[in-house]
């Protein structure tokens, strides 16, 4: 009898031990593809941010050349930063494009914020798309109502999408970094046309261009931002 009722209860064990050894392999396994995620996304969201050089150099320090799943404490967070030696780099020969809206200090007088932004986000998520179809241009940043781009910076992008524009027969088939710019220019004018404001006036935008050397850095180490230096900027 008691080397039955031993038997029973080693039976028992390992069948609790077996059971728990399964949990502890699922919820592992389960760790690591939240992590791998996490650190997907992350990588994901500094290379909407940054260029792919810079990215790429933050992305490697971050990670201190070794970064396993094992990790589990480490933060995937953009609140600090280690810039390393990416921090100013010349650049000859850049396109810098601004737009801004024509009466959008009166308009946005006379509608609620709310309407402004939404009205904002709109016209530049549209921008961003033309943005997306020429590897040679970078949107830079956008203050207010004014939209950056900046064509033919170094390293800007890894891949390429040809801009779809009925002008490019009248410019030309072999895009230089100038003719890049004056494309989006003339897309972001039809673009924005299309819309029209909260004040019911249809939007309008102006647009100017410059070519020459600037200077790309990143800016501080929390909430980093890449600018752009130089006279061709100002």
């Amino acid at each position: 009898v008691c080397v039955l009722v031993v038997s029973v209860i080693v039976d028992i064990t390992n069948r609790q031990s077996f059971i728990s050894k399964k949990i502890i392999d699922a919820l592992t396994k389960q760790r690591e593809k939240t992590l791998l995620q996490q650190k997907e996304d992350h990588e994901n969201l500094i290379h909407s941010i940054f260029p792919p050089m810079v990215a790429k150099d933050l992305i490697r320090k971050q990670s201190g050349q070794d970064l396993t799943v094992s990790q589990s404490r480490r933060d995937f967070g953009l609140g600090h930063m280690n810039l390393g030696s990416l921090v100013a780099q010349m650049h000859q020969e850049v396109t810098i494009l601004f737009t801004d809206i024509v009466g959008f200090t009166s308009m946005s007088q006379t509608v609620a914020p709310q309407q402004v932004m939404e009205f904002l986000h709109e016209l530049f998520v549209r921008f961003d798309d033309l943005v997306g179809r020429d590897s040679l241009l970078w949107k830079v940043e956008t203050i207010g109502d004014a939209f950056m781009v900046a064509s033919g910076l170094e390293g800007v992008r890894t891949k390429s999408r040809k801009l779809t524009i009925s002008h490019l027969s009248s410019i030309g088939s072999s895009l230089c970094p100038a003719t890049a710019a004056v494309l989006f220019g003339k897309s972001a004018l039809a673009e924005a046309r299309t819309l029209t404001m909260p004040n019911s006036m249809q939007c309008q935008i102006r647009a100017g261009v410059h070519t020459g050397d600037v200077c790309s850095g990143v800016v501080g180490t929390r909430m980093p931002r890449y600018c752009l230096f130089g006279d061709t900027v100002n």
